[in-house]
């Protein structure tokens, strides 16, 4: 028996998403097109998942393709989770075997799950506008069991006699069997989420026609069913039916995103409504090795992916990573380096192929100057004058108003996406940067500063530092067409690329400028990339194969393509 030193899940947290099918989505991994038309975007292609059978075991096969609803009723994502243990000599995932040979069993398991919704309770602030559910499942146990929400304390949100379901928690049979690869022996759990279905009190039905000056809401009722009969279950007289984002000093952001915002003839009150997303927390204790052992899981649920075979710029790997203290690690050659960054550049790409820059702009920019503050040679922050001629930082070489793109439904977002597309090929994005280094530094909005690089006191008028944001400068929380353009983060101000990519970018953009000041020769050569383009309109295939090739040559773990390799 070896000495053990933690057990641990496997992942450690996971998004799960709504559906109300009974059959869960297959898993699928993120590939680049191969071929010539795909242009490098990425697609997504079928994996090996794992099917629970009827005694709680598991059976794993190879999807034929990645379907995603069935019928009206979309299918819902749902994580499973293995338990690892750390030893004195290895990693490796906790077993049957492994339980025998640390004098333990099934039996000796014990899990306690939490899943909870308290999106009310923090806007109205009464811990009794939440529900949760919370279950206890022995590790012999391996039947679904239900997650039936209620709230507590008085008025509760959600009686205890009508709960809200929130999915199912079901510990799998291991059985002493390898397949396709799968280890079936070793310990797993699996959360499914709920359907995706709202509730509200008995008020939420349609009443009677529409009035001009009140355009959401009937004198009775909704304009829409919004709520179906059967779900109109909560309580009338929770707090959370007279909930409006005008009654609250500090409401959470964005402040107007529940069911009865935008309703002026009722001050923007809630209509009451909640939905079946939840937080889940899985503890597991194993007695083992004569001690006891203890691990956690998280899972959050989430509406469906629209776009599955878009990837984030930011994705939630690199914001948890970002908060970490910068490791040591050998400094990349700057050939490495352009393949991140390449990498990044097409997730932005594939972001701003879904982004709705016209509409997001007409959202963010107020119309005149009068509550705005900006310095000469900065960004326009008005709607008047950003992204346009007047705007210091447009282009004069570009005009986003001519023809076809002033013939487009929506012309700044196409312009968007025209713009990125050639920049999602490394070579290209080498030489743009290359030789326009000064204009990107000033394109590309900076992301906050770590607190230790902030000046102890400061004043909200003055000019902004143009290496790194400050919270309590008014300027840096402006609206502006530096990139990310238009978009919100989660306190209601401007996106920005996290610190981490924003310093490993602009390094990079250092290191290309010193490249050309030296006047060596390009990352890219123009010939190069002829002849990487000829390769691939004579065998693209071929080309694909060899493109993979060199990237785990000189960059094995760069991407994040590599590193995000399988979603569920």
């Amino acid at each position: 028996m070896k000495r053990i030193e933690e057990i641990f899940f496997m992942p450690p947290m996971a998004v799960a998403r709504l559906g109300a099918s009974r059959t869960p989505l297959v898993s699928f991994t993120w590939l680049e097109d191969p071929s010539l038309h795909g242009a490098g975007l990425t697609i997504i292609a079928p994996a090996t998942s794992l099917n629970v059978l009827a005694d709680g075991s598991i059976r794993p096969f190879w999807p034929a393709n990645v379907q995603f609803r069935d019928g009206d009723l979309l299918r819902p994502v749902a994580p499973f989770f293995e338990l690892w243990a750390r030893s004195d000599e290895e990693v490796k995932p906790i077993t049957v075997q492994w339980l025998k040979e640390n004098r333990s069993s099934l039996a000796a398991i014990q899990y306690e799950v939490t899943a909870s919704n308290r999106k009310a309770a923090r806007r109205t602030g009464d811990p009794a506008c939440g529900f949760s559910a919370g279950i206890q499942v022995a590790g012999d146990n391996h039947d679904p069991q239900p997650l039936l929400a209620s709230s507590l304390g008085e008025n509760p949100l959600v009686l205890p006699s009508k709960p809200i379901p929130l999915g199912q928690f079901q510990v799998i049979r291991p059985t002493a069997v390898r397949a396709m690869g799968v280890d079936l022996s070793v310990l797993r759990v699996r959360f499914t989420p709920a359907s995706g279905k709202v509730y509200g009190p008995a008020t939420t039905t349609p009443g009677p026609p529409i009035t001009a000056s009140d355009p959401d809401r009937g004198t009775d009722g909704l304009k829409h069913t919004v709520v179906q009969a059967e779900d109109r279950i909560l309580n009338p007289e929770a707090s959370w039916m007279q909930y409006s984002m005008n009654d609250r000093q500090a409401n959470p952001e964005p402040a107007d995103t529940y069911d009865g915002a935008g309703d002026s003839a009722t001050r923007n009150r809630s209509i009451g409504v909640v939905d079946d997303t939840c937080d889940l927390i899985v503890r597991v204790t194993i007695k083992a090795g004569g001690k006891s052992w203890e691990a956690t899981a998280r899972a959050f649920t989430a509406p469906p992916d629209f776009a599955p075979d878009r990837r984030p710029f930011c994705s939630l790997a690199e914001e948890l990573v970002d908060r970490d203290p910068p490791l040591r690690e050998p400094a990349e050659d700057l050939p490495e380096a352009m393949d991140r960054l390449g990498d990044l550049f097409q997730r932005v790409y594939e972001t701003a192929s879904l982004a709705n820059i016209d509409m997001t702009r007409r959202s963010m920019m107020p119309r005149d100057a009068r509550d705005t503050v900006n310095f000469p040679g900065m960004p326009a922050v008005t709607l008047a004058e950003s992204m346009t001629k007047k705007d210091p930082l447009f282009d004069p070489n570009e005009d986003l108003t001519s023809p076809p793109s002033s013939h487009e439904k929506l012309p700044l977002s196409a312009v968007a996406s025209q713009t990125h597309a050639p920049l999602a090929d490394t070579d290209d994005l080498a030489f743009y940067l290359r030789e326009n280094g000064d204009h990107v530094r000033k394109l590309i909005r900076p992301a906050y500063g770590h607190f230790k690089d902030l000046k102890a006191k400061t004043s909200s008028d003055r000019r902004p530092d143009p290496g790194q944001r400050d919270a309590r400068i008014r300027r840096d929380t402006e609206f502006d067409m530096r990139m990310p353009p238009y978009m919100r983060d989660s306190d209601a101000t401007p996106l920005s690329l996290n610190r981490r990519q924003y310093e490993f970018m602009m390094q990079t953009l250092d290191r290309l400028q010193s490249q050309k000041a030296a006047k060596t020769p390009p990352l890219f050569s123009t010939q190069a990339h002829v002849d990487r383009v000829v390769r691939r309109v004579s065998t693209p295939g071929a080309q694909a194969k060899e493109d993979k090739a060199e990237r785990k040559t000189t960059n094995p773990t760069a991407t994040s393509r590599a590193r995000n390799k399988k979603r569920k």
